[in-house]
């Protein structure tokens, strides 16, 4: 299975079943994951949070790396990642690449998906749009 870094919703969800060693990451805050729900057999591991709002390029690779666990070729393991838009889960990206992981992706409309004409998510696309599965509480 060739690596692509934006992945759309199903394509995300086929890596994943085709892969049982991936780690699917939920990068979204606390309250989000909580309220709005979460894509099911996901981790979360905010990319930001409460109190500060500020990424922790070095934290959050190690939680990704400490999820991981003792895997052989643990940097060459296919991390997939999620938040509500894209655009947290692509910052989240751009760190891990960073840090020597190799195959990373993201869900290029996240968990809500696209803005549409009214400024509304849920509508366009996105992960539950897309009725793949997903949990909430």
């Amino acid at each position: 299975m060739s690596y692509k870094r934006n992945l759309l919703p199903q394509m995300a969800l086929e890596r994943l079943k085709a892969n049982p060693d991936a780690l699917f990451v939920d990068v979204r805050c606390k309250a989000e994951h909580k309220y709005v729900g979460y894509p099911e057999n996901s981790v979360l591991i905010p990319w930001t949070d409460e109190p500060t709002w500020e990424p922790d390029h070095d934290a959050f690779a190690q939680s990704v790396l400490k999820e991981l666990g003792e895997r052989e070729n643990i940097l060459d393991t296919e991390v997939i990642l999620i938040c509500r838009s894209g655009y947290r889960s692509n910052e989240a990206l751009k760190c891990l690449k960073s840090k020597g992981f190799n195959k990373v992706s993201h869900v290029a409309s996240g968990f809500e998906g696209d803005l549409d004409e009214n400024d509304h998510r849920g509508n366009l696309n996105g992960w539950r749009h897309d009725s793949m599965p997903w949990s909430q509480g």
